[in-house]
């Protein structure tokens, strides 16, 4: 595969060789060019095509040196962008993780108080709930409605609601 990647490479570089090399040709060309009477160019004109070729060499050299330097510039700043959000994803996932432990730390500390606090009702009171304390207003309330009347909260009489 690095031989096939290779191979492209070679070819994409040839290319762009003869590209500019057209390019350079045409274009000195149609500039120094102008007479078509000898078979050889005159010396003005072979000194015109000199320089204007070498110009566009010097041009490209300093073109192909900032597009380097750009190019290893933006991969630079990508690197630095990307190791940003990478540490910024981190931070992220810490923060999760500690808010987790968090979680889970309040959750077995309400579980252990739930499971070492007193019960409601303790060992010390019956367990039938109509002996534990409060259950002379269960009953009195069950034996007012059962009597017709009804009481309006659960501390009064059944005689304080037959007179109001």
């Amino acid at each position: 595969m690095s031989n096939t990647l290779s191979n492209e490479t070679n070819q994409r570089s040839l290319k762009d060789f003869l590209t500019l090399y057209n390019v350079i040709t045409e274009n000195c060309f149609d500039k120094c060019i102008s007479k078509f009477n000898e078979r050889a160019a005159s010396q003005d004109e072979a000194t015109c095509v000199d320089v204007c070729t070498d110009s566009y060499v010097q041009y490209n050299q300093r073109f192909m040196f900032n597009f380097m330097d750009h190019q290893e510039r933006r991969k630079r700043d990508q690197e630095r962008a990307a190791a940003k959000v990478a540490e910024q994803e981190i931070t992220e996932q810490l923060q999760l993780q500690q808010a987790a432990a968090a979680l889970i730390v309040g959750s077995e500390q309400q579980a252990t108080e739930t499971v070492n606090s007193p019960s409601v009702l303790s060992p010390s009171s019956p367990s039938d709930p109509a002996q534990a304390p409060g259950s002379e207003l269960i009953e009195s309330n069950t034996a007012s409605s059962v009597n017709g009347t009804a009481s309006s909260h659960p501390g009064s009489n059944s005689s304080d609601s037959k007179a109001g």
